[in-house]
């Protein structure tokens, strides 16, 4: 199936932006598997030219750009990095004092690892530019549409464990603070607040989107196609998410990752998964803010 597409020689080198208003033709190959891969107008074809057996073994499954050890290195210095910086708020400040300002601190350089292995795997097996390679744009009122739907899908299996902890502690003579028993931190003023929502409804949602369903989805995707992909990547997503959120993560995340990984693989795209992503952390939030107010 690989090869020339029409008949005539390929007439561009320009790369699409990945949105479906760009006219069908040949562009030079994103992927770097050949010199021109075909664009049908709505999404790049297997056809590629050049066309040769070796072409064809290393033709991908799926969309995305190779970067699996990439993402693997970026998620281990940053790990790393950031485990580092909470050793030394610790004994700075000390092991008691946790607030989201020192979350804050303390998250940059994991999200500077996830941004720059996904920055370093554009550029360097990609085209350079995360709009082609991870279908990173402004979100369309089709993406805001749909990443309600997502958001609410995802929310119930959380939402429900979320109210159990809730009447759990009503019920109990523990007084401990619901959000320190969520969130493990108990955001103090105004000011406090406002950074905890900026990094779980703004910063999160879209670190972890081009990451994740960005970088790590179309690895796998270009190897074992798109759908097996969307499931691998669930799976990473959540039990990445165990060290900060308890054991329970894996079982409360799941669902929602596959609603993002679907998000991405429908859209060809992560708009509506950002959304998405942010209003599933929001609705967690909010519940967890509401009684902390008392």
């Amino acid at each position: 199936m690989q090869g020339h597409h029409s008949g005539e020689a390929p007439s561009g080198t320009a790369v699409p932006t990945g949105q479906p208003h760009v006219a069908p033709g040949w562009f030079a190959d994103p992927w770097r598997v050949a010199d021109f891969r075909w664009w049908d107008g709505n999404a790049w074809s297997q056809y590629v030219f050049p066309a040769t057996s070796q072409l064809r073994e290393r033709a991908p499954k799926g969309p995305g750009i190779r970067g699996g050890g990439i993402a693997g290195i970026g998620a281990a210095v940053g790990a790393v990095a950031s485990l580092v910086v909470s050793i030394v708020i610790a004994v700075v400040v000390g092991v008691g004092t946790i607030s989201p300002w020192w979350e804050l601190v303390a998250e940059l350089p994991l999200w500077a690892g996830f941004l720059g292995a996904a920055v370093f795997a554009s550029k360097r097996n990609g085209t350079g530019r995360l709009a082609a390679d991870f279908g990173v744009s402004l979100p369309t009122a089709s993406d805001a549409r749909l990443s309600v739907l997502g958001a609410l899908a995802g929310r119930i299996l959380p939402v429900v464990y979320l109210v159990l902890v809730l009447l759990a502690q009503h019920l109990s003579s523990d007084q401990s603070s619901v959000s320190q028993s969520v969130l493990g931190i108990t955001p103090s003023g105004f000011a406090a607040w406002m950074v905890l929502i900026v990094l779980t409804v703004v910063g999160a949602p879209i670190v972890e989107e081009i990451f994740f369903r960005g970088l790590i989805q179309g690895a796998f995707s270009r190897r074992v196609g798109p759908v097996a992909a969307l499931f691998i990547t669930a799976v990473i997503f959540s039990l990445s998410h165990v060290p900060g959120e308890g054991p329970f993560a894996p079982f409360l995340l799941f669902p929602m990752a596959l609603v993002l990984g679907y998000l991405r693989m429908k859209t060809g795209r992560l708009a509506a998964g950002m959304l998405a992503h942010a209003q599933f952390n929001a609705i967690g939030l909010a519940i967890v803010l509401i009684p902390a107010l008392h």
